[in-house]
């Protein structure tokens, strides 16, 4: 109950500023809730000449096992897998870079490093811990405005992702004796498959908020590096920005995340041991809903820090429906500065 009363308390908060738009207000960049929620990336085109350096850090914690819509008791999973995830951290740095070629068209990169950590434990009692530290894949993209009309923006956007991050990682476990073994597959920063990345954005701006949605999809193209293949991600945001006065914004809104079934198997991984282990269950399809809360500020024009925009944003789970026997998303955090250098070539 709680939870669903979230997602209505989220969707209001999304929706609301609609409800005073002005059709005469010309939306402006200029503004701190002009910005995207930090968990959105490509919601906008620069001005031409404009670049954007920047850094972000994001957290997601995972929790329990789940299957379908319910946690599972710890015993009750350990009579299914001999080994049971219990918690799992995933910190990734992300380097950030856009450039706008004209007042449409916009193009921007990404460049990730991921720490994953992941407690565990066996049905004889043995806890312990796998920690993983590397590089993740290269995103590249680019936004084309499609549409722009007083208060109203639209804008079209298409990337591909270059696997740079690896496929199958190792670690010493109590079951790898002396050696190395791989690891399940949500410790593995990449899925060693090139992606097609398409997507749509849509903003409203009156004056006292902005309001936008953007759907975005990961289509992975060949067979993946490993001997398997990461299902398709499809993403949807809609957010509400309030700009309380020239410097600060807060937001809320909803994310959804769906994602198919991996295909094939790494041979490497006993699929009986560890529900991460398993591509039938463990990597199934499923999808999320999730609520994040953020506060956005763009620092003023004539102050030293004049063009730098930081961003925090607080991830909350409000919705869990898994094919499979996986660990839980509970809550995140992400953490954001960008500059724009203002070259106007």
């Amino acid at each position: 109950m709680v939870r669903r009363s979230l997602i209505v308390a989220a969707l209001l908060a999304v929706s609301s500023p609609l409800a005073a738009q002005e059709e005469q207000y010309v939306w402006s960049l200029d503004r701190p809730d002009a910005e995207a929620p930090l968990g959105v990336v490509g919601a906008r085109t620069l001005e031409a000449g404009h670049m954007d350096v920047g850094y972000r850090f994001s957290q997601i914690n995972s929790k329990g096992v789940w299957f379908a819509k319910d946690s599972l008791q710890l015993a009750t999973a350990l009579q299914l897998y001999p080994v049971i995830p219990l918690e799992l951290s995933q910190q990734t740095h992300t380097a950030y870079w856009a450039f706008g070629v004209t007042n449409q068209l916009t193009v921007l990169a990404t460049a990730e490093f991921s720490v994953f950590e992941r407690t565990q434990l066996t049905n004889t009692g043995i806890l312990y811990i796998t920690r993983i530290e590397d590089l993740g894949d290269l995103t590249a993209e680019g936004l084309y405005e499609v549409y722009r009309a007083g208060p109203f923006r639209v804008n079209g956007s298409f990337g591909v992702v270059i696997p740079t991050g690896k496929a199958r990682v190792y670690a010493t476990t109590p079951f790898s004796g002396t050696g190395k073994e791989a690891l399940p597959y949500d410790q593995r920063p990449g899925g060693g498959v090139f992606g097609l990345v398409p997507g749509a954005t849509v903003e409203v701006q009156n004056e006292k908020a902005s309001v936008g949605a953007q759907f975005k999809a990961r289509l992975n193209v060949g067979n993946g590096a490993a001997d398997f293949t990461p299902g398709d991600v499809y993403e949807a945001n809609g957010w509400g920005a309030y700009k309380l006065n020239d410097v600060m914004s807060l937001s809320a809104g909803i994310r959804w995340a769906s994602w198919g079934r991996i295909e094939g198997a790494d041979p490497q991984l006993d699929p009986t041991r560890d529900p991460g282990n398993d591509p039938v269950t463990g990597r199934a399809g499923g999808q999320e809903v999730d609520m994040p809360i953020g506060v956005n500020v763009l620092m003023p024009s004539g102050s030293v820090l004049a063009g730098h925009r930081f961003q925090v944003e607080a991830v909350y789970a409000l919705h869990h429906d898994y094919e499979g026997v996986r660990l839980g998303t509970d809550w995140g955090i992400n953490l954001g500065w960008t500059w724009d250098l203002g070259l106007g070539f």
